[in-house]
């Protein structure tokens, strides 16, 4: 499990659209590592994690759905399941055309290829691909990504500079935009930890999307990113997205889980958020987390 700072948040207690209060909590976040999902080593993490001193609970992201109701009673927490969603995920195969044939039909391989043919006689020229790693590259890589977001749409989550420029201070900055007549159609903005690569957010032009600027991008990132040893995998996070679902090879089912210590005050409070979020869903459908709850999931 990777420790994330401490996050100071008010849970939301909403009844037909109106919040009627909200608690503080002190939550100790933690998230697990794709490849420690995926060889099994976060299977226990659930139930094992400690709550630090000072901490009201755990805020566990990024791990498998342990299959809970999603109001669960433990021996020393109750916890309470935020949200459940698929998590989709690329395992590099040793080589492109090999993670190709494995992906993708051979129609789609050649309808692939087609498309960069055609995008690059629309746009006129040689593929223009530019990649952004350094700290002095990162205002000219958002200012070009907020330009793609005026002009089409974001799929992921808004990145900030600060963050990015953390990222390529640590050498973990992999970010593209590809150009098209000298000016930007598509852009795609990764990190670097260890051995996976998180997707944190790409964009694309509108009246580009029919040259299907976005998936020559990802396919000649994918090229690149994975040509550097090391890399293994790509986390696209739980969300369900097209970008998502057309680019990975794997996927499970995540969740982003509360637990808080089990005392009474605890208990009582996440069975009434729960009552309340049940009573605003559809049937049989998972209840939207309110914004609060999302924004501490991102």
């Amino acid at each position: 499990m990777n420790e994330l700072p401490d996050r100071v948040f008010p849970l939301p207690f909403i009844w037909r659209g109106k919040r009627l209060f909200s608690v503080r909590l002190r939550v100790a976040v933690r998230e697990a590592a794709l490849p420690e999902v995926l060889t099994g080593q976060a299977a226990q993490a659930l139930t094992e994690l400690p709550v630090p001193p000072g901490a009201d609970g755990l805020l566990l992201r990024c791990v498998v759905d342990p299959g809970w109701r999603t109001h669960t009673l433990r021996d020393n927490s109750v916890a309470f399941v935020l949200s459940r969603d698929v998590w989709h995920y690329l395992a590099w195969t040793g080589r492109y055309e090999d993670f190709l044939e494995g992906r993708y039909s051979a129609k789609t391989r050649e309808s692939y290829a087609r498309d960069e043919a055609r995008f690059l006689e629309h746009s006129g020229q040689a593929l223009d691909l530019r990649e952004y790693r350094e700290p002095g590259q990162v205002g000219e890589f958002i200012s070009h990504l907020a330009q793609l977001r005026g002009r089409g749409a974001l799929f992921g989550r808004p990145v900030e500079a600060a963050e990015l420029l953390a990222a390529a201070q640590r050498g973990q900055l992999r970010a593209f935009l590809l150009f098209a007549h000298g000016e930007p159609v598509a852009g795609l903005c990764l990190t670097a930890v260890g051995e996976v690569l998180h997707y944190l957010c790409s964009a694309e032009r509108d009246d580009f999307r029919p040259w299907s600027a976005g998936t020559v991008l990802h396919l000649q990132a994918i090229r690149r990113v994975f040509g550097e040893p090391g890399f293994h995998y790509m986390d696209f996070r739980p969300g369900e997205c097209e970008v998502k679902r057309q680019f990975a090879n794997g996927a499970l089912r995540g969740a982003a889980v509360l637990s808080l210590r089990r005392t009474l005050r605890n208990r009582l409070l996440l069975r009434l958020y729960g009552f309340l979020q049940g009573s605003a869903r559809s049937p049989g459908a998972q209840p939207a987390a309110p914004d609060e709850v999302r924004e501490l999931l991102i």
